[in-house]
């Protein structure tokens, strides 16, 4: 319908779609219908149909498969769930925890001229570690956040992509064509906060691969590939850690790191790393009962970097990243014990936690590991 193709293509840039008499044979198919109720979307990449939709929506559901597509037909690609620009040269990720501001940062950078933009989503990286742009316009959630500029709110208006009740693409002319690359640079991890000044600070290594697997949404194949790859690109890569609270504050900051036309004078002083994680993981399993004697599996691989370590199974491509704390009792576990008893070798190290608190603690990682397999009764 032409209503989608035009969406469509307001929200896509450097590709070239055809227009085919009939699918070809083994082609994945994404089928969007038109029916009294608006338009209905069928694809490989999501179970049952979507229906209702409006023009926006439809092309938003062919969009999403534009991006699994391209991930489908490249196994081992690996593609994170970022966001990346630059002002000149190497490229900046932008990524972190849920509601951490991504998607309206880098909306909110597509008003910067000198700026360009890769994603807001996805970012797939080659062989090489160059990064690739979708040419996929970046999305915003509707209505824009309270506190919103009326420069920005301008900006938005004035870039119409394609749009409903719940989001827009931002159309602007910064959007990175699909097929640019670019080489990553520098990796920065969103922390948002309710008040305070936008301020960057170093991040470990191991700290800076824990969220690149996170947030890895490609095929690496086995997790001894997965953590090579994560490894190196760590270790090429500036790794930064933004705490901000309000979105001019993060793009002023921003533009005094890394924009070229930054005085000297204007050099942004990069604080130390922070003790305090960005946000506590789900936990799945139960605590073990605290004298129940657990002891390492065979056959797992560790690998150390920095401060943390990296444990996994030969089987399984899931990595698990622990902290100098989860190291310290996965060490301990070398030898069978209970979390009573490591809480009892621990003591001392933690001399200002309660015994209780440090054996609860204890309970707890070794009921995770127990769960992932990493450690035995």
């Amino acid at each position: 319908a032409q209503p989608v193709r035009h969406a469509l293509m307001g929200a896509i840039r450097g590709w070239q779609p055809q227009t085919l008499s009939a699918p070809r044979p083994g082609d994945r198919q994404t089928l969007v219908t038109r029916g009294p109720g608006g338009f209905a979307a069928r694809s490989p990449f999501f179970q049952g149909d979507l229906g209702g939709l409006d023009a926006a929506s439809a092309a938003c559901a062919l969009i999403a498969d534009l991006s699994e597509g391209f991930l489908a037909n490249r196994p081992g690609c690996m593609a994170l769930h970022c966001g990346a620009f630059r002002f000149a040269g190497d490229l900046i990720l932008l990524t972190g925890p849920m509601r951490a501001g991504k998607s309206t940062l880098i909306g909110r950078l597509t008003a910067e001229a000198d700026v360009t933009v890769f994603c807001d989503d996805v970012l797939p990286l080659t062989a090489d570690m160059q990064a690739v742009a979708l040419g996929i316009a970046p999305r915003l959630r509707l209505p824009l956040p309270k506190g919103t500029t009326s420069a920005f709110r301008r900006h938005v208006a004035a870039t119409p992509g394609p749009r409903d009740r719940r989001y827009a693409y931002l159309a602007a002319p910064n959007v990175a064509p699909h097929g640019t690359q670019a080489r990553p640079g520098t990796l920065i991890v969103l922390d948002r906060r309710d008040i305070g000044p936008a301020t960057l600070h170093r991040m470990d290594p191991d700290q800076a691969m824990h969220h690149l697997l996170a947030q890895n949404m490609g095929d690496l194949g086995s997790a001894d590939q997965a953590f090579a790859k994560t490894r190196d690109m760590a270790a090429a890569m500036t790794c930064l850690r933004l705490v901000y609270a309000e979105l001019e504050d993060a793009v002023a900051l921003l533009r005094r790191a890394f924009a070229p036309d930054a005085p000297p004078e204007t050099n942004v002083p990069l604080a130390g790393p922070l003790a305090d994680p960005l946000h506590a993981p789900d936990r799945r399993s139960v605590p073990v009962h605290p004298d129940r004697v657990l002891r390492q599996s065979p056959g797992i691989v560790l690998r150390r970097m920095g401060s943390g370590a990296f444990l996994w199974t030969p089987s399984d491509p899931v990595v698990w990243h622990l902290n100098p704390v989860g190291h310290a009792v996965w060490t301990l576990l070398e030898i069978p014990g209970s979390a009573t008893d490591l809480a009892d070798t621990l003591a001392e190290v933690f001399a200002d936690v309660s015994r209780d608190r440090l054996t609860r603690d204890i309970a707890a990682l070794m009921g995770d590991l127990l769960e992932e397999g990493f450690v035995t009764g």
